[in-house]
């Protein structure tokens, strides 16, 4: 795609968002956190270099990564996400994600607009699930902070425990796989069900970002069902390599072949409807 078909497309993308009555968004794969800042904080280094010596301080690795989201505040997703909040800000949206890194809540999108299925750094839960009870993160995620900020070194943690059954305690998302609890999703689940319900003819801008076919059942193929029996949605597909529109949508969606974070980030507010 030429950068003036980009630029045309960006347009009406702008467009289309500022003259719906809502908005739904749904934040996929290419906005995955693959930590390549990390090198950015030297102590966060340090640590890993750590575990790099010990093997036996491997399971701290998800809490360092833990650490990295919290103190990594800029970089190229959360600079899209901000762009994308500055376009959606004022509208009536909600959006899906299945992202656990949190990056999107860097950007000013209001929490109770937001809906993680997969999961997140947010809580703690058994890793043999034993029971369905979910534990804050944030005084254990305080103690590796402080370990690495004293240079005490990783050994003097141990692994957070179940309370119940003694197993070690692990972060609430499908990193957890089979083991993943629900629970702690659903009553965001709830509300975005519910406001989905509300969209049936208005006119509902959806915006399909970077999501791929790892999990086409949580965005993916809603998404395309929603829009098929919408007669106002407008249908943005925006993916590299997975931008194809079906068919059936072909009338009212808009498929954009280009890495949906490069996308966002080279928006400006010229691009805004005069």
């Amino acid at each position: 795609m030429d950068e003036t078909e980009i630029i045309e497309k960006r347009r009406t993308f702008v467009e289309k968002i500022m003259d719906a009555d809502m908005v739904l968004v749904g934040v996929g794969e290419e906005f995955i956190e693959d930590f390549e800042d990390i090198h950015k904080f030297p102590n966060l280094m340090s640590a890993l270099e750590e575990v790099d010596i010990d093997q036996t301080l491997e399971w701290t690795i998800p809490f360092l990564e833990h650490r990295f989201l919290i103190e990594h505040r800029e970089g190229r997703l959360v600079e899209a996400y901000r762009n994308l909040f500055e376009l959606v800000k004022d509208k009536n949206y909600f959006v899906i994600t299945t992202c656990i890194d949190e990056n999107i809540q860097k950007a000013g999108f209001d929490a109770e607009r937001l809906v993680a299925p997969c999961g997140n750094y947010q809580m703690l839960q058994c890793s043999e699930k034993c029971c369905d009870t979910l534990y804050p993160s944030k005084e254990f995620s305080d103690l590796v902070n402080q370990a690495i900020l004293d240079q005490v070194g990783l050994d003097s943690l141990e692994v957070p425990k179940c309370p119940v059954c003694g197993k070690p305690l692990v972060y609430n998302n499908i990193l957890c796989e089979q083991n993943y609890i629900e629970e702690g999703y659903q009553n965001q689940w709830e509300k975005y069900t519910k406001w989905l319900q509300t969209t049936l003819n208005k006119k509902l801008c959806i915006l399909e970002l970077g999501v791929e076919l790892n999990l086409p059942g949580i965005i993916r193929w809603p998404f395309e069902k929603v829009a098929f029996y919408n007669q106002k949605a407008s249908f943005f597909r925006i993916n590299a390599s997975l931008y194809q529109m079906t068919e059936e949508l072909s009338d009212k969606g808009i498929s954009i072949a280009m890495n949906a974070v490069d996308f966002l980030r080279e928006y400006r507010l010229s691009d805004r409807k005069e």
